[in-house]
């Protein structure tokens, strides 16, 4: 479970920290107020492209730091992990899981059992032919 998201210069956000509590949370708010920045930053700290025009201007780097409690997890301590990930305006990425500096590809490994993001659109991938086979191909294999 996420109980805590950290971001940092990210589009119109400066500095943030949410707080979640265990359970449903919903993120609402007005046209522009931030919420697919949040998004994206969940996306980001889960191995996901990001474009350093997403940086707040006039910074030189962005930062998302996320917290998870998830006590049985084998890298957990105390039930607690730590994810973080910085990325500068030179390409730069640092990223990190309870302090010690991973790879972007072992931070998408360590995150896709953890955070899974669905568009309002990501079922129409359903309608495109090319996939067909697949799905075919799937349900015979069970």
């Amino acid at each position: 479970m996420i109980s805590n998201l950290h971001i940092q210069n990210i589009g119109i956000i400066d500095d943030i920290s949410i707080c979640l509590n265990q359970g449903f949370n919903v993120l609402t708010g007005e046209t522009g107020a931030g919420k697919t920045l949040i998004i994206d930053s969940l996306a980001m700290i889960a191995g996901g492209r990001f474009s350093k025009e997403m940086i707040r201007k006039g910074q030189d780097h962005s930062f998302v730091e996320l917290c998870l409690y998830i006590p049985k997890h084998e890298n957990a301590i105390d039930g607690n992990i730590i994810i973080s990930r910085e990325i500068f305006n030179n390409g730069r990425n640092l990223c990190k899981i309870n302090g010690r500096m991973v790879t972007v590809n072992e931070l998408k490994d360590f995150m896709k059992d953890i955070i899974d993001i669905h568009g309002q659109l990501d079922n129409q991938t359903i309608l495109e032919a090319s996939s067909h086979i697949q799905y075919l191909d799937g349900f015979s294999r069970t």
